[in-house]
């Protein structure tokens, strides 16, 4: 007997599916747990230093991962091209701001912060303000990207229409 596929199903971006995934968020929160027990303990670096590795770690790994790489992470996956303009952060949600994935990504390096604000010297309160802020500000509707949403018939598809440079000179 063949299953019956659902529009949903087909219309999943395979790239950023993950984080839609029951117990993505623990997850994700526990291997940043894990991390710092594991450079304190393992490298043997004092608490704040611990903390500080881990949020320059964060910001760089998921600045590349969200912000800079564009198209599909896995090269075999046949998506047709449809993502190869777009970051993970823009393939997120469809690219719906303010969804709970994305808030909950941006919050993250905040809550880091504090962290990290309360376990290391005020020296190093400059350093990591840094970091957290290459992470975060990117991650501002403000600075999205210039490609305009539209919503397709009953699916509830969204695709993304880019604009043409002609067409933002005349708005």
């Amino acid at each position: 007997m063949k299953r019956s596929t659902s529009w949903n199903n087909l219309l999943t971006n395979q790239n950023v599916a993950w984080i839609d995934e029951r117990g993505t968020w623990l997850f994700y929160l526990g291997m940043l747990l894990l991390t710092r027990y594991s450079v304190g303990v393992t490298l043997g670096v004092p608490n704040g230093m611990a903390w500080t590795i881990v949020l320059v770690g964060h910001s760089v790994v998921t600045g590349w991962l969200f912000h800079l790489k564009q198209g599909s992470l896995l090269t075999w996956e046949d998506d047709g091209g449809k993502y190869d303009r777009l970051t993970y952060w823009e393939q997120i949600d469809g690219g719906r701001e303010y969804s709970h994935n994305k808030k909950f990504l941006t919050v993250v390096p905040l809550v880091l912060l504090f962290l990290v604000y309360e376990a290391t010297e005020t020296r190093m309160f400059a350093l990591n303000l840094f970091f957290t802020l290459i992470i975060v500000v990117p991650k501002l509707p403000v600075f999205g990207s210039k490609k305009k949403k539209h919503r397709r018939g009953q699916s509830g598809s969204y695709a993304l229409l880019f604009k043409k440079d002609s067409d933002e000179e005349d708005e």
